[in-house]
C-alpha cells in the first residue's frame, strides 16, 4: 500500500526560512531525490526522501546573527542563525553552506492484536560541532502515525485511511499488491525518521 509521506518539521527550525525583515528573499535552488524499497505483493515499504540546498555565504551581520547564502544560479537568502548553531562567531564569507533532510518513511500493516512500540512519538536529537569550530547541525528525531484502513475500492484499487485527529485518505494501492477483505480496520503504521544536518566549510 502506497501512503503519501507527511514530512515533519524537524523541531521547528526552519534554518533556510527568510528574516522577516527580508522580503526580497529567494528562495534557494535545491536537489531532490527519492528511493522506494517494498516486498512484492506486501503492502506498505520504505520510501526515502533526500533535499540538499548548497549555497555560499555572501555576507554577515553580527548584530543580528544572521548570514546571507548564495546559490549558483545567483538566488540569495538571508538567514537567521538558530541558537543550536552555537559556532555562529566561525563564520565567515565564502565559506560553503550545505543543508541536507532526509526522511525514511516505513509503512505496514500491523498484525491484527499486535500493539508494538511504534505509536511512540520519538525523542529529538540535536548535535553541533565542538566549540571553536565552523559552524554545524545535526537534528535527528522519529514519529509515528498510526491509521486504520476504513474503506477498500477493489475496482479503482484504492484503500481509505483514517488518522487520530479523524481525518480521512484514499490512496492508491501498488498493483501487485491484493486488495484483502481483511484489511479492513487494520491499522496502518508510518514511521518516519528524519535527520536535518548543516555543514560549513571554508573556501
Amino acid at each position: 500500500m502506497s501512503v503519501i509521506r507527511n514530512l515533519p518539521l524537524l523541531v521547528g527550525i526552519a534554518l533556510l526560512g527568510a528574516c522577516a525583515s527580508q522580503p526580497d528573499n529567494q528562495s534557494l535552488t535545491s536537489t531532490l531525490s527519492q528511493s522506494a524499497v517494498a516486498a512484492e505483493g506486501v503492502p506498505g515499504g520504505i520510501i526515502i526522501e533526500e533535499e540538499k540546498v548548497e549555497a555560499t555565504v555572501v555576507a554577515l551581520d553580527r548584530s543580528k546573527r544572521t548570514f546571507t547564502l548564495r546559490d549558483e544560479q545567483g538566488n540569495q537568502r538571508t538567514v537567521q542563525a538558530p541558537p543550536e548553531m552555537r559556532n555562529y562567531p566561525q563564520l565567515e564569507v565564502g565559506d560553503k553552506v550545505t543543508a541536507t533532510t532526509k526522511v525514511e518513511s516505513a509503512i505496514y500493516l500491523r498484525e491484527p492484536g499486535k500493539a508494538d512500540e511504534e505509536s511512540r512519538e520519538g525523542a529529538v536529537m540535536v548535535l553541533t560541532p565542538p566549540e571553536g569550530s565552523k559552524p554545524g547541525l545535526l537534528i535527528a528525531g522519529t514519529n509515528s502515525t498510526i491509521a486504520v484502513v476504513k474503506a477498500i475500492d477493489t475496482t479503482a484499487h484504492t484503500a481509505t485511511l483514517q488518522f487520530a485527529d479523524g481525518s480521512s485518505r484514499t490512496y492508491k494501492v501498488r498493483p501487485d499488491v491484493q486488495i484483502k477483505p481483511e484489511y479492513l480496520n487494520r491499522e496502518v503504521v508510518i514511521r518516519q525518521d528524519s535527520e536535518f544536518a548543516v555543514t560549513v566549510e571554508a573556501q
